[in-house]
């Protein structure tokens, strides 16, 4: 039993080393939670952001952002913010607003993509093909995901300052479209982190705007199943 703690390490070290390229370069890390000012660590700043969905979520859905002057394939450089669809709740709750804050390092951090059941960002305009069963059978089909170019949404974080980021709803369009959180919405976390300054507001292009508000919707894969 003594050498019990050499062989687990040994089996996680040969996970990781076989484990896909893409899924070790690509997943990135889940921003970090905050709650309060004095957390922050030197060189980090909050930001507020909320995601939705007006499609039923199958799974999770991640939003990725990487940092201006990074890479996709460094996990310091890509973080990904979450929604999810709970069990326990008859219909698609995901429309309403989930807002949180997160620590984030200091730097401008560009909208790159979003997926369900993606195991790497998609490259620009690009669909995820995830293998799934119906029935027993396997086939492989489309779910929701897009990555995007250089000309996405863009906020900015300044270390010691709250950057409020909105919010960023996945629509039928299997688009991200960007729009301002409601001040009732926000105000709980702008309250918690009162003592920090204003960080600078959002870059979005209009066409990221968001056009039409978001509606509860089922989800319609590209065979023609209904969920």
């Amino acid at each position: 039993m003594r050498n019990r703690p050499f062989r687990l390490a040994l089996i996680a070290a040969c996970s990781l080393l076989f484990a896909p390229a893409g899924l070790l370069a690509e997943e990135g890390r889940e921003a970090e939670r905050v709650s309060r000012a004095s957390a922050l660590a030197p060189g980090h700043g909050a930001v507020i952001l909320s995601v939705r969905s007006e499609l039923y979520l199958l799974d999770e859905l991640n939003v990725w952002f990487v940092r201006e002057g990074g890479s996709i394939a460094n996990q310091e450089d890509l973080v990904r913010f979450t929604r999810s669809q709970s069990a326990l709740v008859f219909g698609n709750h995901t429309t309403k607003y989930k807002v949180r804050a997160y620590a984030l390092p200091a730097g401008r951090w560009r909208l790159a993509g979003h997926g369900v059941r993606c195991e790497k960002v998609p490259a620009p305009d690009e669909r995820c093909l995830v293998d799934v069963k119906v029935l027993g059978i396997g086939q492989t089909v489309r779910f929701p995901s897009r990555g995007y170019d250089e000309d996405a949404p863009v906020f900015e974080v300044r270390a010691g300052a709250l950057t409020n980021a909105g919010d960023w709803g996945l629509t039928a369009r299997n688009t991200i479209e960007w729009s301002q959180i409601p001040a009732d919405k926000a105000r709980r976390w702008e309250r918690r982190l009162d003592a920090l300054p204003d960080g600078p507001p959002v870059e979005v292009p209009e066409g990221y705007r968001l056009r039409y508000g978001l509606s509860p919707r089922s989800y319609q894969d590209d065979k023609n199943r209904r969920y």
